[in-house]
């Protein structure tokens, strides 16, 4: 039973930093210009710490199935305390998490928005297929007599 109370007080400790690392997340996609290497580090720290919760559930599942037990763990009060922090905690990284996947959205559109305007601008070819700059063509003038 202790390596079941242990096991749930590190998936609460380790929800508890995912809340920090995906709020961070939140505050640099608000931050109008959003840090590619940062949102890169917290991509990377996100996906440790799931990684990481994913192997402690699965952890839980094997205590359940060995002492014959079920969330919401009712008959166990120290345990059920600590399933109802799972649950609250999941809950607010899930809606969290889907704020921030539409930030990341919207980010997306502008970065495609940007994109095709610069595209749009280069339409004036500045080097030949040689490499050489290219001189810009004068438009022929027509004469009539």
């Amino acid at each position: 039973m202790k390596n079941f109370i242990k096991t749930m007080d590190t998936l609460v400790e380790t929800l508890q930093a995912l809340d920090l690392v995906i709020q961070h997340e939140q505050t640099l996609l608000c931050s109008g210009r959003v840090n590619g290497m940062a949102l890169q580090t917290i991509t990377e720290q996100k996906s440790s710490l799931l990684t990481t919760v994913d192997y402690l559930d699965g952890q839980r599942r094997q205590h359940d199935v060995r002492l014959k037990q079920t969330a919401p763990y009712s008959r166990q009060p120290e345990i059920a305390e600590r399933w109802k922090s799972i649950v609250t905690l999941t809950q607010k990284l899930s809606n969290i998490n889907r704020h921030n996947g539409l930030l990341l959205d919207k980010q997306l559109t502008y970065n495609t928005q940007a994109l095709s305007i610069l595209k749009a601008s280069q339409t004036n070819k500045f080097y030949g297929p040689n490499g050489q700059t290219m001189q810009p063509k004068q438009p022929a003038r027509k004469i009539s007599v």
